[in-house]
């Protein structure tokens, strides 16, 4: 999609522009990198634009989004590949990020008044591609109160209707996932320790000495992702998988988590990475949906989610 753009429109704010955006054809994949801020404005408008209901009126069990509001105040924002089953889990106290999150928020806030968990109401909107950027998204520019993430990881930017930019973009997943795994493919990949370091949201991949593809990543900083990969094992599920799945290496228990390998054990987990090439590639809007694409498709050794039919 090209997005052509009148020339007197460059003093005007952020996204005041858009509404004199004209669309020209189909997005591609680095368009929808190029103009993510602008989709998940129009994204984030759609959702804080539907009705306020309660559980028992959410009816889509797929991939989305919802946000959790209170007397209509944003207080917590999510996503999940099983949007019902995941509001379910919400709703129940015990099981509840967002009402947990409440309760200590009651603790050192006295001008927020005690409630029951009933009381919030949901909005929620189906989510083809981008559901974790809305995430982020919403949290800086809403913001919400209950929601634990970096504010400097995502743009402030207003929040309104880019010319239906969202749903179009909703349309093309196939293709659109497609061309990110072309380009991601083609990427170069070199040696683990060599790799590529950047500091933004993105994928990495790894394959072996015999160039097959044995673990799909994403991270919101893949820089300290690879970092974290890159020492012991306590932290890296990558690390754990490898000196089980492929080095036969039993997890040792540390307050009550199978997390980490004998010294001797993680050197030689440190020497496999040693052989294995990697490359990082930068996504700002689908990175949930590539990583599971990818997964799905490719059935890498290592990854163990989304890892079957």
């Amino acid at each position: 999609m090209v997005l052509h753009q009148d020339k007197n429109l460059k003093n005007l704010p952020p996204f005041t522009k858009s509404k004199y955006i004209t669309i020209m054809s189909k997005l591609n994949w680095d368009d929808i990198q190029k103009q993510s801020d602008t989709i998940l404005s129009c994204g984030l408008n759609k959702l804080t634009t539907q009705p306020f209901c309660d559980l028992i009126n959410v009816s889509e069990k797929g991939f989305g989004n919802y946000l959790i509001s209170l007397d209509k105040v944003p207080y917590y924002i999510g996503e999940g590949k099983e949007l019902t089953k995941r509001l379910k889990q919400q709703f129940k106290p015990k099981t509840s990020t967002f009402y947990k999150n409440f309760q200590k928020h009651l603790s050192t806030n006295q001008l927020i008044k005690p409630t029951t968990i009933d009381k919030f109401k949901i909005q929620f909107i189906p989510t083809s591609i981008g559901r974790k950027e809305v995430e982020e998204f919403g949290i800086v520019n809403l913001p919400t109160k209950l929601n634990s993430f970096q504010l400097g990881k995502r743009n402030k930017c207003v929040i309104a209707d880019q010319n239906g930019l969202w749903n179009i973009v909703q349309q093309d997943v196939a293709e659109l996932l497609k061309e990110g795994e072309i380009k991601i493919l083609k990427s170069g990949f070199t040696n683990w320790f060599d790799i590529n370091i950047i500091s933004s949201a993105g994928l990495y991949l790894v394959k072996d000495k015999s160039d097959k593809l044995i673990y799909v990543g994403e991270s919101s900083d893949v820089g300290e992702r690879i970092t974290t990969h890159s020492g012991r094992t306590y932290f890296s599920a990558l690390r754990r998988h490898i000196g089980t799945d492929i080095l036969g290496f039993q997890l040792q228990e540390i307050k009550g988590k199978k997390r980490y390998f004998s010294e001797t054990e993680d050197k030689k987990v440190t020497d496999f990475l040693k052989t294995c090439k990697a490359t990082t590639f930068p996504v700002s809007f689908g990175r949930y949906e590539l990583e599971e694409y990818l997964i799905k498709k490719h059935r890498p050794l290592l990854n163990r989610k989304d890892n079957k039919d």
